[in-house]
């Protein structure tokens, strides 16, 4: 059970990288030895995303999902703000959730981090799954300084898939999300469903998007390939 199943982020000659155990290290490649390593609690699937914090140092956003901590199926996450240089918690912020027949709730995507100069910039999206109740999940835009909710989506739905952005010339941002009985969603800066189309099966893979071209696989066995309008 022990082990790395996330994506590493490395920034100059540091990696960052979570683990199945509940803690997240950050190596120096030079050396190979280990900066610092913090306690996020529980199982990571979630790779992490850095934040640029000027021209020096920058933050890691993380998050685990709930495994080895929940309890008769219910327990908490929290998805937390770390300091690169330090790995000390800036914040973190708590949500319940559930865990199913050992398949766990929690966060099992990446987040999404608002590109700046657009409508969202300043966010940071993560989905939740088997969030407030064990078979749907939710949307939660969080203010990347101080970790408050800026506003949330109700899934009806759980997701493991990531939130993926798409923007205009002038910012506009809108979000694509899919969920785990096959429906794709088109929503705009504030999570507003705009659009839903149904590819049929639980999309567990992450959309990538090419100009106005977005491509997912699905556990259908479909890989699917969508215009944006």
């Amino acid at each position: 059970w022990l082990g790395y199943e996330p994506s590493a982020v490395i920034v100059d000659r540091y990696l960052y990288i979570s683990e199945n155990g509940g803690m997240f290290f950050c190596i120096d490649l030079d050396t190979m030895q280990l900066v610092w390593s913090q306690d996020t609690r529980d199982d990571s699937n979630s790779t992490p995303v850095f934040e640029w914090n000027g021209v020096d140092g920058g933050y890691i956003y993380t998050a685990p999902s709930l495994h080895w901590t929940n309890s008769g199926g219910t327990g908490y996450i929290c998805i937390y703000k770390l300091d690169a240089k330090t790995g000390e918690i800036v914040w973190e912020k708590r949500f319940d959730c559930h865990t199913v027949d050992g398949v766990s709730g929690g966060v099992q995507s990446t987040p999404l981090l608002g590109k700046p100069g657009t409508q969202l910039e300043g966010l940071i999206l993560y989905t939740i799954a088997r969030c407030p109740s064990a078979w749907d999940g939710k949307l939660v835009a969080l203010d990347t300084k101080t970790g408050e909710i800026v506003w949330e989506k109700a899934m009806d739905y759980y997701t493991w898939s990531s939130p993926v952005a798409v923007y205009d010339a002038a910012g506009t941002a809108y979000i694509i999300l899919c969920d785990s009985v096959g429906n794709m969603s088109l929503l705009d800066n504030k999570g507003t469903t705009l659009s839903t189309l149904a590819l049929g099966s639980n999309i567990e893979a992450s959309p990538a998007v090419f100009e106005n071209t977005l491509v997912v696989g699905t556990r259908g066995g479909l890989v699917c390939g969508i215009k944006i309008k």
